[in-house]
Formats: structure tokens, C-alpha cells, sequence
């Protein structure tokens, strides 16, 4: 460490000099107030030694000029005197030294002066290192945020504006200049409403980062926000997410057109299925009637079996137009699983292996929802093995007293399952197997 050592008394000069010089300091020795000045232009220190009464400007003049410059306060200043009355002593103090040592000079109270210098000048010199460390860090972050392409801002725990970055001047339509310093909920009430407000004071309140979305007043630009706790106040960016919003909107718009063309385009399949089964067995009555009436019955029945699936089909679409709400009874679900799986093989090079429990539960269901299901498993079943097999479907009662890790509640239920031998459905078309008709 550099030390500045100002003392009119050549030999005494010298004496501190050398004791100083003994604990690895550099000294720079003068006689005078005016010599020292000089040196304090030519050079900084941290740490001066000042003898009371020196010739011209005295050494407590000397200590209060330094003490009123720029970074006077970070100066250890030790003032050295002969005076030791308590007045004295106390003017010392007011003009700025640190601290003070009587003559005579005793060396092992000088080198406790020392070390207390040195302490204290080592910890200011690591608190002046932490600061510019600080300031440096703080550029940066401002830069950053500066250059990013999210907006930005910064409010104090009293919801005071500190920060606003160029982009978030954008996005609020303000200059920062007009926001800093002012009250958030104030300035900004259109960005203060419903979800905004209740996140950014859970924010400020839990301390947890919360991340969401929201729109404008008029509904037509919409953010993605993320706000978070930081140094007691809440730090917000947020990303003008209008046009995604816009792409999902079309997105969404468009697969439930998809959606209704394959319905469509469903219906109108099943619809020809049936109508060909209508169509295909009053022919065969009419060829059959001359020559043999016996079997005339038999088509007439089938063709009416159709005629009542395409009704059920018809009673689905009026359901679905009016919500969904099915058409409850109290069936046997035997009865229906029975019948729905053999009219959908029939014709088919498909065997049914029939697997019913004896004394099946009644249930309260939309048949024809059920019908629809059992038979769009089993077409399922039957596309999936084009060169024949068995289509196993089995009914059980089934009693659930706890959670099963299904969305169920406890209680009696009746359990259908109809199983293949088929290749199995590609991951890729998991996600779409129950879309409507949709089909691999």
C-alpha cells in the first residue's frame, strides 16, 4: 500500500518513515501541506499520515479540504499531534481523521493505527471491487434486455416503475420516461384488469413466478406474460403472441372442418351400407317370392333390421345436433352386445366368439350409442383382419369400490370387451382413434 506521510520535522520524518517501511509499505515523505498537494496530483492514495502543525496550511485544514473533495471519503486519514487535551482531539475528529496518534510516538501503538488503516482500506478497496463487479453485471443485464425481442418491465414493491426496456415501450404504447418512478396501476390500467392483476399480485404476494396469457381490452392482441418475484418488487416480460394466436385459431378452425368432412363423409359410408343391405335383400324378395315365398320372409326381415339401424343412425345425428345428451333406458346389455356384434359380421369371413357372464347386470344406456360402439369395434376388428379370424367379445359384471385410476366413480358396472387379431393401430394414429369415423 502507497502511503503519504506529511510531517515538518526531518528527523521525525524519517523515524515514521522507517517504521512504516518496516510492515512492506511504499511511502511517499513530504514536509509540507502544499508539498503533499502536489503529490496528490501526481499520484492517488488511499491512506495519509498528517502531522497537526506544519508550516503555512495546518494539517486539520490540510484534512478537511481532502475530506470535501471528490472521493474525500474514501481516503484513511491519520492525524499525528502533540496535543493530547480532549478539545483538541475532538476538532480532530470533526475535520474528517479516521483516527489519531499522540506524540511522543509509541511503535506499537503506531503499528495498531496501521493495522486498523489497513483493514479498513482493504475492505473498501473489496466493496469498491464488488460495486464496479455490480455496475458491470448491471450493463450487461441492461444490454440484454435492451436487445431482446420480449418487452420488458420492473416495478418495486410499492408497484413503482423502475426498469421499462425499448420493446416493452412498444408493446404498452408509452415512453419510458413517463413511466418510471410512476404508479403501475395508475399508468397502465388497461394491463392492470381480470387475469392480469390477479397474477401479478399473486406474484408479489406468494413470491413464485407465474406465467400466463391474456388480451388487450378490445380482445384483438394477445400476450404471453411471465412474471416473476425480484428484489421485493415484480420483474414481467411479456411477448406479443397475436399471430400464433391467430395460426392456433385457424389450426382449430380448420381440423374441425376435417373433422366434420370425415363425419360426413362417415355417415354417408354407413348409410350406403345399410341402404345396400336394404336394397340387396328386397331384390333378392322380389327374385325369390315366384319361386320360393319361405325365404321371402327372411330378406323382408334383414332389409328391416337396416331400416332400423339406419333410423338408430339417423336418432345419433339428432343426439349429437342437441348436445350429445343420450337417450337412457334400462336394457339387457347381453341382449344388445348379442345382436349389435352379429349384424356387423354378418357377411363377413369373420367367426364371433361370444364370451357372456350368466346373470349380466341390467343397465341404464343409450342403446343405440351402444349398438354404435359395439359395431364400430367390430368393423374395426373386421378391417383389421382381411383374411379372416375370430372377433372375441365378452361382457362381465364388474363391482368397483375404490378409484381404479380411471375417471369412474365406485359402483356396479358391466364391462364389454372386444378384442382381435389384427396388426394393432401405428402410434403415429393413437392420438386420433377416437375422432369421429375416423378410420386406419
Amino acid at each position: 500500500m502507497r502511503i503519504l506521510l506529511v510531517e515538518d520535522h526531518p528527523e521525525s520524518r524519517r523515524t515514521l518513515q522507517r517504521l512504516i517501511e518496516r510492515r512492506g509499505h511504499e511511502v511517499v515523505a513530504v514536509g509540507s501541506a502544499e508539498e503533499a498537494e502536489l503529490e496528490l496530483r501526481k499520484q492517488p492514495f488511499s491512506f495519509l499520515i498528517l502531522d497537526w502543525m506544519l508550516p503555512g496550511k495546518s494539517g486539520v485544514e490540510l484534512c478537511q479540504e481532502l475530506r470535501a473533495a471528490p472521493k474525500g471519503e474514501e481516503l484513511f486519514i491519520l492525524l499525528v499531534t502533540a496535543r493530547d487535551d480532549t478539545q483538541d482531539l475532538e476538532r480532530a475528529l470533526e475535520a474528517g481523521a479516521n483516527d489519531y496518534l499522540i506524540k511522543p510516538l509509541d511503535p506499537a501503538r503506531l503499528n495498531v493505527r496501521l493495522s486498523v488503516a489497513e483493514r479498513r482500506i482493504r475492505a473498501l478497496a473489496e466493496r469498491n471491487q464488488a460495486r464496479t463487479e455490480l455496475q458491470e453485471a448491471v450493463g450487461k443485464m441492461t444490454d440484454i434486455l435492451e436487445k431482446t425481442n420480449d418487452g420488458f418491465f420492473a416495478v418495486d414493491r410499492d408497484w413503482k416503475f423502475t426498469f421499462v426496456n425499448r420493446r416493452a415501450e412498444k408493446l404498452l404504447d408509452r415512453h419510458r420516461e413517463d413511466l418510471i418512478g410512476k404508479d403501475f396501476w395508475v399508468e397502465l390500467p388497461e394491463f392492470t384488469r381480470d387475469a392480469f392483476e390477479k397474477n401479478y399480485r399473486r406474484a408479489m404476494s406468494e413470491q413464485v413466478a407465474i406465467e400466463f396469457e391474456a388480451s388487450d381490452p378490445s380482445g384483438k392482441v394477445w400476450f404471453e406474460l411471465l412474471a416473476y418475484p425480484s428484489g421485493g418488487g415484480v420483474s414481467v416480460f411479456l411477448r406479443d403472441v397475436t399471430d400464433r394466436k391467430r395460426v392456433e385459431e385457424e389450426r382449430l378452425t380448420t381440423g374441425k372442418l376435417e373433422s366434420l368432412g370425415t363425419l360426413a363423409g362417415g355417415i354417408a359410408h354407413d348409410l350406403n351400407n345399410l341402404l345396400t343391405v336394404i336394397s340387396g335383400n328386397i331384390g333378392l324378395a322380389q327374385i325369390e317370392a315366384p319361386e320360393s315365398p319361405a325365404n321371402l320372409l327372411s330378406f323382408l326381415s334383414r332389409a328391416g333390421e337396416a331400416a332400423q339401424h339406419a333410423a338408430q343412425l339417423s336418432n345419433q345425428l339428432l343426439t349429437f345436433s342437441k348436445g350429445g345428451t343420450p337417450l337412457k333406458r334400462v336394457v339387457s346389455i347381453s341382449d344388445l352386445v348379442t345382436q349389435a356384434a352379429e349384424f356387423a359380421l354378418h357377411g363377413s369371413n369373420l367367426r364371433s366368439d361370444l364370451d357372456i357372464q350368466a346373470g349380466l347386470w341390467r343397465s341404464a344406456v343409450d342403446p343405440a350409442q351402444i349398438e354404435q360402439v359395439i359395431n364400430a369395434l367390430v368393423i374395426n376388428a373386421r378391417e383389421a383382419m382381411p383374411r379372416g379370424g375370430i372377433v372375441r367379445v365378452s361382457a362381465r359384471n364388474l363391482e368397483i369400490d375404490a378409484n381404479p385410476g380411471l375417471p369412474i366413480r365406485p359402483g356396479r358396472y358391466v364391462k364389454v370387451q372386444v378384442a382381435d387379431n389384427g396388426g394393432g393401430i401405428e402410434k403415429r394414429l393413437v392420438t386420433k382413434i377416437f375422432d369421429p369415423y375416423f378410420t386406419t
